[in-house]
């Protein structure tokens, strides 16, 4: 480690994070045994407009870049120059990534070793207010000139590290940072490696926050820490703005995917993250309601926007539906032109249901209809009944579940797995009681189609059905 070279690097560039950012002006003071054996300094063409904001911070204007090199005319120099050597830098996740962009515009694969200023500060020198360069130069007297120009910032940066290298003189912590198994090349600056490592593998909610803690971006994940590495090697302008702000991480684990998902809708819609995309209001629900016709008999439709005084069920996509019509349709022998199954003025002739209940060519009256059609009434009234899903706890000696009430998600908890569940009181204390929302059930009528990996318990109550209503219905 000794003769190791060190590339120490800094780039000022025309803004907007690190896709679509180009190079202004270059530093590169290369390092070996703690001597400086290589400079490359020069400003670059960028080949567009430098915003006025840029200009007032580091002094380049576009009148000084216009006579010099384009980055695909300095790209072999800037390459050579830093072969074989670690690419060190101040934050270096924003200079190597916009250096290794400029490299793939010209058709070059640039892959370099990283070290990242911030972090090592932040592992030899603890206990600063702030890991900013300027601020750590000042508060372990470094001098700092020409600030925000490549060379200043490159010039302070090598200091730093080299006092860092006072700090570290067997490279114990410069080689664990230059691990191959260790994350801290990715890691954001102000984010400790020793969080990442105890950030569980397990599924559940996480949030990015910032250093008062206020939440940046809510994600859900079935491994917590393999998905919030993904985040760190992510290269979008966005993701690298959130790792900028993240100064901690926090979890909160559910055991299951159904949950993470609920609880990451809930949490979203309470904290409102800059960095978490609003969440779309959801489609409206196909709800299934009935009336009484013309000619007498309770009629089933399905839409969108009317209100109808009875409203029975409510579907997330009009193939759920239909698909629970046709199997109503079929169990109780009524007649698909009048359970919203098709739209012709003569009788059923429906591609799937052959067996019609005949009403539509007058073999049964209007009362022997209404019959079968209160029996399918009494079962829909119970179809939605209060139940509970179970999926996997948090550890093997339990279980999460998800409390519906009549259909509509009322809260969630954990039990041990070996509890016996039949009624509501038997859960109370386990529960944590939330609000219904249309996410929430979207959620949940999705995950129970696609998903098998749940179990379903109904749970005992009073029966609701009047059987009275129907009979003056029928009668």
């Amino acid at each position: 480690m000794e003769e190791a070279k060190f590339a120490i690097i800094d780039v000022e560039t025309t803004g907007g994070g690190i896709k679509d950012n180009k190079i202004t002006e270059i530093c590169i003071i290369v390092l070996q045994n703690g001597e400086e054996v290589n400079r490359f300094v020069s400003l670059i063409n960028p080949q567009r407009d430098i915003p006025y904001y840029i200009e007032k911070l580091t002094g380049i204007n576009d009148a000084m870049v216009s006579q010099s090199p384009r980055f695909e005319e300095v790209a072999s120099a800037i390459n050579e120059v830093t072969r074989d050597c670690i690419f060190v830098a101040h934050n270096v996740g924003f200079d190597y990534n916009v250096v290794r962009s400029e490299f793939e515009s010209v058709g070059i694969d640039f892959n370099r070793k990283r070290l990242c200023t911030v972090r090592l500060s932040k592992k030899l020198i603890p206990g600063l207010f702030s890991y900013s360069l300027g601020n750590l130069c000042t508060s372990i007297n470094i001098p700092h000139r020409d600030r925000h120009r490549a060379q200043g910032d490159t010039e302070a940066t090598v200091l730093l590290f080299k006092r860092c290298l006072e700090l570290d003189p067997d490279y114990d912590v410069i080689s664990g940072f230059l691990n191959r198994k260790s994350k801290e090349s990715y890691l954001p600056p102000h984010f400790k490696s020793s969080d990442f490592e105890d950030l569980p593998t397990t599924a559940g909610v996480y949030f990015f926050k910032d250093k008062k803690g206020t939440p940046l971006y809510i994600g859900k994940a079935i491994n917590i820490q393999k998905r919030v590495l993904s985040h760190f090697r992510e290269k979008s302008n966005r993701k690298y703005a959130l790792l900028q702000d993240t100064h901690a991480i926090d979890y909160e684990r559910t055991g299951s995917e159904l949950l993470a998902l609920l609880r990451e809708a809930e949490l979203i819609l309470k904290y409102y993250p800059k960095f978490n995309k609003a969440q779309k209001n959801p489609a409206k629900p196909y709800k299934l309601t009935s009336y009484l016709n013309k000619k007498g008999i309770h009629q089933f439709a399905l839409h969108k926007n009317k209100i109808a005084p009875v409203s029975w069920m409510q579907f997330y996509t009009r193939e759920e539906a239909i698909f629970f019509l046709e199997s109503i349709c079929e169990t109780y022998n009524l007649c698909p032109k009048y359970c919203s199954l098709q739209q012709n003025n003569g009788e059923c002739n429906h591609y799937k249901i052959k067996d019609c209940s005949g009403f539509c060519r007058e073999e049964i009256d209007p009362i022997t209809y209404n019959k079968r059609v209160a029996k399918a009434f009494e079962f829909i009234s119970t179809y939605d009944d209060s139940c509970l899903i179970l999926t996997e706890g948090r550890t093997t000696e339990e279980k999460s579940f998800i409390y519906l009430k009549q259909g509509k998600y009322a809260g969630y908890g954990f039990i041990e797995s070996t509890e016996n569940i039949t009624k509501v009181e038997d859960f109370t204390n386990q529960l944590i009681p939330q609000k219904s929302s249309a996410y929430a059930d979207r959620i949940i009528s999705r995950y129970l189609t696609m998903s098998a990996n749940f179990e379903k318990i109904q749970l005992q109550k009073e029966a609701v059905f009047e059987y009275d209503i129907f009979e003056r219905w029928v009668s």
